[in-house]
């Protein structure tokens, strides 16, 4: 912006002007006058020299100031003279201005290297306080850059030169208008920069009979703005390489547009986030409805892939070597119009001849300082040529979006015609949020040819309910006649509802599709649930009758592109289509040869044929044509197949992999199956006129017990043979309670070789036996028979077997358990998954609860001997923790189970009474126990108990007695998990145990070595209370009260060392047992050694009945393991004084197939 100067009248500023160009032309050459200093002085050419013909330069001294003057120009080509502007037009806040204006009829060349500027002090202001600001973009109006009078010819070249600008704000205002036939070149190499409703930003009316170069960057701002409009015909090349954008919105950097998952209560409406006159619409970004002689240019790089030797090769001789003069150019539309759009008008043909390239010394090679100098020309087959971007944003809320549009007159009367086809190596791109968006529009009255797509064509839509995306769209009434793509053409809808298509054919005119790129049509989550409404195609050509072949295959590699130093397949891209393929009712051919393919393939009424090879497909096949020729070989495949009635051949080859359900209703099909593997799902209804299955090939059969069939998988009117090495395998998807057949093959003629022919039951589940029987009737047929095992055959142990029947309650009744248990097909994991079923069985807890509440009984033991080998009186506090292991092998009958955990012991007592001590004990305990069986099933006990007890010594004899109750807090946890099926499962229960001990021991021998033989008598009981399981996903039990009890016997023999401190310390022989002896007084320490006997009296074993909850069967669970005797074996060294004793232990109790082991730790204070 400029602010303007005082003012002056019209016959002033006139006045002042022609004395000053008067002046300038007595001081200057004739052959040019200059403007050295600013004027306001408009000036003509015809008599720019003192009333004489001249041509004009405005110096980088010089200016034009237009402001203030309405209806007026700065310079007005008049004449046969030439204007070169190195300095400066402007005008500011004026009316009808023009910098440059070329009459028709002249020959001249425009040079423009300065600035031109027509602008207003004007800023949009926030007229409604919702901080965002209003009002229209420019307030002023007709304001014109360079304008050629419509009517006639210029001849000359006009130059918009390196570095120069054209700025202009106004409304019905431009940067640069030829409306006359130019005969020349149009280059422009500077900015132009035009903000206004209907600003155009290059406008070229007539013909050009030479070049169009845009290598300068052109952006419109405003409602119904244009960046370049080309309604001539150019007899030469239209290149452009810069940035050229158009937009009618007040910003291009937000958007009213939220995802979904950003969406909140506190999100504004949509109306509430831009205003109204922030979304007015554009007209184009670039519209070219003339012919071009030769051709469209949008530029870039060639190849983007440089090799070492293209590095070291410095010699320019091929295309993509002058990759480093070239500059991309980018056509962007911010609105719904078209980034690019071609079209003819009624009664016009439009023709774009072969693109003509020419190289320039952008980067100055040769350092000449000229970057315009011609390095190379190049013709090309295409008449349309994009490396660069072609981007359409809808950018707001319904506003669809079209990145090329190429189309004929609306009437029918005016075509398109792109000699040679297109080819895209850049990027076209259409985006639209809640609206539609292509990509790339052919409409009617196009005539095409062939698109050569390496790059990437795309469409996207971001919507909440079923806008489309399409990449390609060839309307009705176009001709495109092949697709070669080695790039990518993608349609993509975010959101489940959308529909998203990548090549649509409404002309039945595309007879050809090669793809060694991508082609998908993608579904794409927006955070919200899938709807199931929307559509993914890569192919739709169901609107064609005469037939179209598509063919897939993988490029061969010429470079080392990944630089592994190998040129091999893992240099070019593996080939892929992504959505469904639709072909019409013509006769089809799809071949794909490499790659993958991934979606529904649909053929129309005419003959079709697929060939499959060396590649992976997963989607469903639908044939509706009387005639098929399917080939598949060395290819993976998943999908269902539904042939219909036709006829034809099918063949599966070398190592074809094939799951699906085959379907057809005429016996007219021929089919073939060689060194392949076939499985058949359970809705299989294959109907054939001959079966040939050979070369070790192998059938699965997918079986529904539940729902049996009364037909067979694969019914032949003729001949069915299978061959050696034929492998028959069966897999079934539920379960019943009982014995059921089913029949496979059903033929006129079956040959099936039992010697070499085999049934594999890999995939049969262990509860079954199963047999493949033959059967001749009317027809042959080939049969599979399924027996349920009985428990012996199921190596089920007692308790398994008795919980069998109510298994098999649940896994009839229960889809899903079923189904899981048919996936067991091993011993191993059938007997793994069946524990995990059941609760606890065995005595894990009585014993492991036992050991604990013995370790309890031998600290006290220990504390008492402590009491009785010493002088103290007083009180006695004691405390001992212990470590716990238990572990039991099992038997054929019962698993085996491990068990640890810690436990506390401490207790208090004294002289009471006359008896040498009574005290009371307290117990804790935190321990858990799992059975051998294999999976996750842990069994945790908390327990807290309290006690009794007292010693006494009469005579040699020591005396001891203790009883104890304790509460047990139990929890289970099993984790089921077979195939797919997974069900937490855990319960918590209550519980109380009693023991109680009595012993008798003695003391022999004197000096440093004792020996202490004892029996003992053991009472332990544990009351479990009955629960009910909580599961995640069923399974879970119901277990009654338990009760377990277990009397023994013991009879051991202790040896111990002992040390005492003082002067005399090896004095420890009677002494040890008299309450007067003065070395009672003296650090002890002492080391034992027990060994001994445990046998069991009596024990009530561990029972409980069970079920599962929701159903009426129960069994009974019984522990299996027997209590057997036992030899008992501690290892001790305990260190004290009168005020702290220290005592350290390791106790093992050992029978035939159970081991129970203690660690202790205890201290005892006396105070």
């Amino acid at each position: 912006m400029h602010a303007s100067g005082p003012q002056e009248s019209a016959p002033e500023v006139v006045a002042r002007g022609l004395i000053i160009v008067l002046g300038m032309a007595s001081a200057l050459p004739a052959w040019a006058v200059e403007i050295e200093e600013s004027t306001v002085a408009p000036v003509e050419t015809s008599t720019a020299n003192d009333g004489q013909p001249d041509d004009i330069t405005i110096t980088e001294d010089g200016e034009i100031d237009l402001s203030d003057l309405p209806g007026t120009t700065a310079i007005t080509v008049d004449s046969d003279n030439t204007i070169t502007n190195d300095g400066e037009i402007l005008a500011e806040d004026t009316d009808y201005v023009t910098a440059i204006a070329v009459r028709t009829g002249t020959t001249t060349g425009i040079t423009h290297t300065g600035s031109i500027e027509l602008s207003e002090d004007y800023d949009r202001e926030d007229e409604d306080d919702d901080d965002d600001v209003d009002g229209p973009l420019a307030i002023g109006t007709n304001r014109v850059g360079i304008d050629v009078e419509n009517g006639g010819t210029i001849t000359g070249n006009i130059l918009l030169d390196h570095g120069s600008t054209l700025y202009i704000e106004g409304n019905d205002s431009a940067g640069v208008h030829i409306g006359s036939a130019l005969d020349g070149d149009y280059t422009q190499q500077g900015t132009i920069s035009v903000i206004g409703d209907n600003a155009l930003g290059l406008s070229l009316e007539d013909d050009v009979a030479s070049d169009v170069l845009i290598s300068g960057a052109i952006t419109v701002q405003g409602e119904n703005a244009s960046a370049v409009t080309i309604d001539g015909n150019v007899s030469g090349n239209v290149t452009i390489e810069s940035s050229i954008s158009s937009t009618g919105f007040t910003s291009t950097s937000s958007s009213n547009y939220i995802a979904p998952v950003y969406i909140d209560d506190d999100t504004d409406a949509v109306e509430n986030r831009r205003d109204a006159d922030d979304l007015y619409d554009n007209a184009n970004g670039v519209r070219i409805t003339g012919s071009l002689g030769q051709g469209l240019l949008i530029n870039g790089a060639v190849d983007d892939f440089t090799s070492e030797e293209d590095e070291d090769d410095e010699t320019k001789d091929t295309v993509d070597d002058f990759d480093e003069n070239r500059t991309a150019g980018r056509i962007y539309s911010y609105g719904s119009a078209p980034a690019l759009a071609i079209e003819a008008e009624a009664g016009e043909n439009v023709v774009f001849s072969s693109v003509v390239e020419t190289v320039r010394d952008t980067t100055d090679d040769d350092d000449d300082d000229d970057v315009d100098e011609v390095l190379a020309t190049f013709s090309f087959d295409q008449g349309l040529i994009n490396r660069g971007t072609i981007y359409a944003s809808g950018m707001n809320i319904g506003f669809d979006a079209t990145a090329l549009s190429i189309s004929g007159s609306e009437d029918g009367t005016g075509t398109v015609t792109i000699d040679g086809g297109i080819l895209n190596s850049g990027t076209i791109q259409g985006t639209a949020y809640e609206a539609s968006a292509v990509g790339l529009l052919l409409g009617n009255g196009t005539t095409i040819g062939t698109l050569e797509n390496s790059g990437s064509i795309a469409a996207t839509t971001y919507t909440l309910t079923d806008d489309t995306a399409k990449a390609l769209f060839i309307s009705n009434g176009s001709t495109l006649e092949a697709i070669l793509n080695s790039g990518s053409i993608t349609a993509s809808s975010n959101g489940y509802g959308g529909a998203a298509t990548a090549i649509t054919d409404e002309s039945d005119t595309l007879r050809y599709i090669t793809n060694t790129g991508a082609i998908s049509g993608l579904l794409i989550s927006d955070g919200r649930e899938d709807s199931e409404t929307g559509s993914s195609i890569a192919i739709d050509l169901s609107a064609q009758t005469a037939g179209a072949t598509i063919i897939q295959y993988q490029e061969t590699p010429t470079e080392d592109v990944n630089g592994d130093d190998e040129i091999d397949e893992d240099d070019v891209t593996e080939p892929t289509i992504y959505g469904d393929v639709r072909f019409g009712t013509g006769d089809d051919i799809l071949q794909i040869l490499d790659g993958g393919l991934a979606g529904d393939i649909y053929f129309g009424a005419g003959a079709a044929t697929f060939d499959l090879s060396d590649a992976e497909f997963l989607g469903d096949t639908y044939f509706e044509g009387d005639t098929l020729n399917l080939r598949i070989e060395e290819s993976e495949i998943e999908g269902d197949f539904d042939f219909g009635s036709a006829s034809g051949t099918i063949d599966f080859l070398s190592s074809t992999l094939l799951t699906g359900n085959l379907t057809s209703d005429a016996y007219r099909l021929a089919a073939t199956i060689s060194d392949s593997e076939i499985v058949l799902l359970e809705d299989t209804s294959l109907q054939l006129a001959s079966l040939s299955v050979t070369d070790g090939s192998t059938l699965e059969f997918e079986i529904d017990p539940q729902n049996l069939r009364t037909t067979a998988f694969l019914s032949v009117s003729g001949a069915a043979a299978l061959g050696s090495d034929t492998l028959v395998r069966p897999t079934l998807t539920s379960f019943i309670d009982g014995d059921f057949g089913v029949t496979l093959i059903e033929a006129g003629t079956l040959t099936y070789e039992e010697d070499t022919a085999e049934l594999s039951t890999e995939n049969v589940p262990w509860i079954y036996n199963v047999s493949l029987e033959t059967e001749t009737s009317d027809t042959d047929k080939l049969n599979l028979d399924f027996r349920l095992k009985t428990a012996e055959e199921l190596s089920l142990d007692t308790n398994q077997s008795r919980a069998l029947s109510a298994i098999l309650n649940v896994a009839t009744n229960d889809d899903d358990v079923g189904s899981a248990i048919t996936q067991l097909s091993t011993e191993h994991d059938f007997l793994e998954a069946y524990n995990l079923l059941l609760p606890q069985r065995t005595d894990a807890a009585t014993r492991y609860l036992e050991s604990q509440s013995n370790a309890a009984f031998g600290a006290l033991r220990s504390h008492l001997e402590f009491t009785r080998s010493s002088s103290e009186s007083g009180n006695g506090v004691w405390v001992q923790e212990t470590y716990s292991h238990v572990s039991y092998d099992g038997s054929d009958d019962g698993p085996g189970y491990d068990g640890r955990g810690l436990g506390i012991a401490l207790g208090y007592d004294r002289s009471l009474l006359g008896i040498d001590a009574i005290g009371i004990m307290g117990t804790m305990s935190d321990g858990k126990f799992e059975e051998k069986t294999g999976g996750e099933n842990p069994v945790t006990m908390k327990s807290l108990g309290v006690g009794v007890y007292a010693t006494e010594q009469i005579g040699r004899v020591n005396l001891q007695a203790v009883g104890q109750i304790a509460k047990v807090d139990h929890s289970s946890y099993r984790e089921i998990e077979f195939d797919e099926y997974v069900s937490e499962v855990s319960g918590t229960w209550d519980g109380m145990t009693t023991a109680a001990s009595l012993l008798a021991s003695t003391e022999f021998g004197s000096g440093a070595f004792r020996m202490t033989p004892s029996i003992g008598l053991d009472y332990f009981k544990l009351d479990q209370d009955g629960y009910s399981e909580t599961a995640s996903n069923g399974l879970n039990l119901w277990v009654s009260d338990a009760s377990t009890d277990r009397v023994t016997a013991d009879a051991g023999l202790g040896f111990a060392y002992v040390w005492r401190g003082g002067a005399d310390s090896s004095r420890t022989g009677p002494a040890y047992t008299s309450h007067n002896n003065s070395n009672r007084y003296q650090p002890m320490v002492r080391a034992g050694l027990d060994i001994g006997y445990r046998s069991t009296l009596s024990s009530t074993p561990y029972e409980v009945d069970a079920g599962f909850v929701g159903y009426e069967d129960s069994f009974t669970l019984s522990a299996t393991e027997v209590f057997e005797d036992a030899a008992t074996v501690g290892l001790s060294l305990l260190a004290g004084s009168e005020l702290l004793k220290i005592r350290f232990g390791v106790d093992g109790e050992f029978s035939a197939d159970a081991t129970a082991l203690t660690a202790n730790a205890a201290v005892k204070l006396r105070f």
